[in-house]
Formats: structure tokens, sequence, C-alpha cells
């Protein structure tokens, strides 16, 4: 999830010890349309009075997947509501510099000017976030459930649409692999592309591939994909950081769903990304009624 930069990082800080809620591509390059199912998401959580945002994927006409860490603590209207069930979420489809115009941030108030804009906005449409049932903000890490959905109040101006990739697909990429190190993914999201050695943050869909380590591993076993976040020739041309999360991960050069971005332990997005796999009959349970 990426902190806007108008909003403060002291939430991001608390979470070192266990893993950073991840926000956007490193690297890689423009997606030039070729996701255009892949969306943009910002929202207001009143816990803490800020505004942040994710990435997702269409997988119906009004049905957006993502994290869960993006669906959980919504507002409505501004105010405090359940965990499940907030409505202060808009989504877009627009390729690049999908924040232009976004009013400043008034500490005072945060809420009514940011959702006075996107109310108007009509490249943004709202939604209700439902985040997995068994997702409790990381709790019971690395047993994050960490997959929501955002169901749109209208149908999106997007005529292609993502799936969900088949139960399984991660381990049978890992073992068609001569070793899971050239098992490729397709990441694709909005947000920072670079920290070090120098910043670059454009609200712009990019695209990048990474190289499957784990399936199996200490912190994947449990549901997360580990991938690498380290271009090299062989392993892809970068990662996720912070504003990709809940961006999916694709079996490269298809539109198959395999996971969606979660987290990562790096400040400045190297190393090792994690995402909760939707591969498995447990996401299905979640995600499928939806869809019916």
């Amino acid at each position: 999830m990426k902190r806007l930069r108008f909003a403060l990082l002291g939430a991001l800080a608390a979470l070192l010890s266990t893993g950073v809620p991840a926000s956007a591509i490193t690297y890689g390059q423009p997606d030039d349309g070729e996701h255009p199912y892949v969306g943009f998401m910002i929202f207001f959580d009143p816990n803490a009075a800020g505004w942040f945002s994710c990435s997702g994927t269409l997988l119906s006409s009004t049905v957006f997947l993502t994290a869960g860490h993006c669906t959980f603590d919504i507002g409505n209207d501004g105010e405090a509501v359940d965990s499940s069930g907030g409505t202060d979420v808009w989504v877009t489809f627009e390729a690049t510099e999908v924040l232009e115009g976004f009013p400043p941030r008034n500490p005072a108030d945060p809420y009514p000017a940011r959702a006075a804009w996107l109310e108007a906005n009509s490249d943004y449409t709202r939604g209700t976030a439902f985040p997995s049932p068994h997702y409790d903000n990381f709790a019971d890490f690395p047993m994050n459930f960490d997959v929501g959905v955002v169901v749109l109040d209208d149908d999106a101006p997007v005529s292609s649409f993502g799936e969900l990739a088949p139960i399984g697909t991660a381990e049978q990429l890992a073992k068609q692999a001569k070793s899971r190190n050239t098992a490729l993914i397709e990441s694709v999201g909005y947000g920072i592309q670079s920290i070090q050695p120098k910043p670059m943050d454009v609200e712009t869909r990019y695209k990048s591939t990474s190289r499957i380590v784990a399936v199996n591993g200490r912190a994947s076993k449990e549901g997360n994909l580990h991938t690498l976040n380290n271009p090299s020739p062989i392993g892809g041309t970068g990662g996720s950081c912070f504003g990709d999360s809940g961006g999916p991960l694709f079996v490269n050069n298809t539109n198959d769903v395999v996971a969606v971005v979660s987290y990562g332990f790096s400040a400045t997005c190297h190393g090792a990304d994690y995402s909760w796999r939707v591969d498995t009959q447990g996401s299905y349970d979640f995600i499928l009624p939806f869809l019916d």
C-alpha cells in the first residue's frame, strides 16, 4: 500500500518488524495499455485520518481484486465503520497521472475536499470494500489472508478483465521451470518506481517481471508467494514497492492472476517481495461468490 506523499509514514514504520505493505512497481516500464483492467484505488481510513492508495485487478465489470489491507477499516463518509463494508474507496483505470489536481491535505479535516474531488471526477468509480473474513491486519503473520475485493457501484469503463489462475498454478510454474529462479511472473501497478539511487514517484501504471523464489519457504508456506525484487538478465526486470499493494502477479504474458502484492521487508523496495496467493481453494472460496 502506498502511503501518499500527503500522508505521514508513521503507520508504515510500525510495520517494519514484520513487513511493510508494498505499493509500486520498481524499475520496469510503462504498461502502455497492455493491462487496461489493472486499476488504481484510493481510500480513506478514518482510524488513521489519512488517504492511502493501492492497485488491483478488475475480474468483472464491477468486481475489483486487491489486498486485504487495502480494504480493511475503510470509512463511510469519513466515519469509522466495521472492518468490512466501507465505502470511502474510489477506483480508476486511467493509465497515468491519476491524482493530477488532487486537493492538498487539510490536517484539520482531511476528508471533505478530497472526497468531493473524487465524487466529481468522472474517471473514478466509488465502491464498497470487503477484506477476506480471515484477514486480521497481519495479526497472524505470515498467515495473513491478505486478499480483498471492492465491489464497484457502476460498471467500469473496461471491456477486458483479469482471471483467477487455476488452483495450484504457482507450484506448476515452479515445477515446469528448470529452477524456481527461472519461473517469471509479471507485476503491474501504480506508484513509486524507485527509491534509490534516485526517487521516482508518478501515479502511472507500470509493469515488470520477477522470478519466483519459493512457494513453500519459511514465509511463503502459509499462502505467500516469494518473488525477487533485484533486476537481472535472468531474474526479471523489477518488483513491487509502496503503491503496488493489491496489484496482480500474472502468469507472464497472460491475464491469469496468481497472487496479489502484500508486503516486503525492505524500506527501499529491494530483495524479496511477498504476495498473497489467489490460486488456492481458500482464496477461491472468498472471491468466487462476488463473481457469482
